[in-house]
């Protein structure tokens, strides 16, 4: 059967990932995966749970057991569909109106081919706050299907972009660590005309992290 770690090992190969990275990503303690490559030692089932949260794409019972494939079969790169949340636009300013909701079931389908691998749904995006006038290529312009994939930790990378749920919808910032360890410090790439502001803790109900944006010409 193997470890468990040595299947992990090949994962993280294979997708040139590092244990920092896998450690961030997943919130397992630091050291983990170092301590669990010595002899007579593997990672523990919580462990695995918690990297299998953070990494859907693995086969679960590939990495318990080494029973099938590495990769599980609901995602596939090519032409997958992925649900559109177009009821709640995401607001590339600061959030407005009520937040809309609506079944996975009820929502329309896209198909987009070359999409990442660990994309689950797309939303739409709205204004011109991540408008990023030093380094375009990172710009999410208005009208962008922006790729998303739900973050199952509340570990958080600072300086990175997000798109948060909150009760007034949906916000794609760059996030930072407040001085109250309370709050969240929302910034845009367009500051200038978006001022910072801080949002709590609590007020955020899900983070998903960025996989892709495909930028659309509204004419």
């Amino acid at each position: 059967m193997g470890r468990r770690v040595d299947r992990l090992d090949r994962y993280i190969k294979f997708r040139g990932l590092n244990d920092n990275k896998v450690t961030l990503e997943s919130g397992i303690s630091v050291g983990t995966l170092g301590k669990s490559r010595k002899e007579g030692k593997d990672i523990t089932s919580k462990t695995a749970e918690m990297i299998l949260d953070a990494y859907p794409e693995i086969n679960r019972a590939w990495l318990l057991t080494g029973d099938g494939e590495m990769l599980g079969t609901k995602k596939q790169t090519g032409f997958a569909t992925y649900p559109l949340l177009d009821t709640s636009k995401a607001e590339c300013g600061k959030a407005f109106g009520i937040a809309s909701t609506a079944r996975v079931t009820e929502l329309p389908y896209i198909s987009i081919p070359g999409v990442p691998v660990e994309t689950e749904f797309f939303i739409q995006a709205t204004g011109h706050s991540m408008i990023n006038n030093n380094n375009p290529e990172l710009s999410i312009p208005p009208g962008s299907l922006i790729g998303l994939a739900k973050i199952n930790t509340r570990v958080i990378r600072w300086g990175e972009v997000y798109a948060l749920s909150t009760a007034d919808g949906v916000m794609i910032k760059r996030v930072f660590e407040s001085e109250d360890k309370g709050l969240v410090r929302c910034v845009s790439y367009n500051s200038t005309d978006y001022p910072d502001f801080d949002i709590s803790r609590s007020d955020i109900y899900e983070l998903a992290r960025i996989t892709c944006v495909i930028p659309i010409s509204l004419r």
